[in-house]
Parts: structure tokens; sequence; C-alpha cells
């Protein structure tokens, strides 16, 4: 549920939704998704990603656990790690109105430093 997230689930969601806010790593996704399981070589190919972007968007992903690789001979093999998108979509299904949500998690405004521009600071003066 969205209100029982603590404070390290709600970081690591965060870290989940930077990764994925790159269009190349989240057409990567996609394709993986759409797709299965695919080689560097065969997603080069289908993406026209070439190398060394190619090489280093999958090591962002890999990084932060996304995807899962597999080694055959000299071929690595990429896929999607389901288990580390439940948060983000069960998140994600309680902002569009498709997933349950208790109720909204208190914010601790002392706690964390103010954001936006300096016209909403102003209004808060």
């Amino acid at each position: 549920m969205v209100d029982t997230l603590p404070g390290p689930d709600l970081e690591a969601l965060a870290e989940v939704m930077r990764t994925l806010g790159h269009d190349t790593r989240l057409r990567l996704i996609a394709t993986l998704l759409a797709q299965g399981e695919k080689s560097v070589g065969e997603i080069e190919a289908v993406t026209g990603i070439g190398q060394p972007g190619l090489s280093q968007q999958l090591g962002v992903l890999r990084k932060a656990e996304l995807v899962q690789t597999r080694r055959a001979a000299k071929q690595v093999y990429y896929s999607v790690a389901p288990d580390a998108f439940i948060a983000a979509a069960t998140f994600l299904a309680a902002l569009a109105g498709t997933g349950p949500v208790d109720k909204p998690a208190q914010v601790d405004r002392k706690a964390s430093p103010a954001r936006g521009s300096a016209a909403m600071f102003a209004k808060i003066l």
C-alpha cells in the first residue's frame, strides 16, 4: 500500500523512477518487456542504439537492478527484472486510480527541505 511505504522504500521508488526517467533506458526496458530476453547485439539491432551508448545505459539499468543478465559463452543476455518494478507499479496504479489506496502518507514538512520556485516561496511567506 502506498501509505505504508517507509522512507527507505520511498527512496528506492524514487531511484527506480529516476532511472526510468531517461528516454533511452525507458526504451530499453520497453523493448525487453515486449520482446523478452535479448543479447546485446539483438538489442542494438532492434533499438538502433549504437555502442558505446547502449553499453552505458545497460550498465545503469544493471546497477539499478532493473535488468538481469545471463551469460552464454561470449554473449550477455538481458531481461527485465520484474520484482524490481513491484513497488513502482503499485504506486503508479494507486496514482492512476486502478490500485488500492488506503490514506495519503503523512509528509513531515520539517524533515524535508522545501522545493519549488521563488514564486512558490513568496506564496508561502
